[in-house]
């Protein structure tokens, strides 16, 4: 069982909240920043395995994981939880909208292609009907 499934089943055994999940937490030491797109778990000293961080020109004095960069869909350290899922579910529905519109260039329907492919594979990891 993986830390944060243990601190999960701790705090419902404890017939804790947020708050309660929130001091586990803090005392496991796990990194977790909470963001629009997902939820981030690299640690900000050791970002092992952050695929926002491949091939990338990190600026002096930056630590931990490259916002900007994140891939939910291909990085082991992302996690999506349902407050993110409907920015996803939109996401799709506006690149098919793109897709099957005739009037859309040839060069955007293919980037809509690619983000919708992006948007797919998200809300197929977490289980979610496309």
């Amino acid at each position: 069982m993986g830390t944060y499934a243990k601190i999960d089943a701790t705090v419902k055994a404890r017939n804790g909240d947020a708050r309660t999940a929130d001091t586990l937490l803090r005392t496991t030491r796990i990194h977790i920043r909470f963001g629009v797109l997902n939820n981030c778990t690299a640690d900000h000293t050791n970002p092992v395995g952050a695929v926002c961080l491949e091939n990338a020109v990190i600026p002096e004095g930056h630590t931990g994981p490259l916002d900007e960069r994140c891939r939910p869909d291909r990085c082991a350290n992302s996690t999506i939880g349902p407050e993110h899922l409907p920015i996803y579910d939109s996401h799709q529905r506006n690149q098919l909208q793109l897709i099957n519109n005739p009037s859309t260039p040839a060069c955007r329907r293919d980037l809509a292609e690619r983000e919708l492919d992006i948007a797919r594979s998200v809300l197929k990891m977490v289980g979610e009907p496309q």
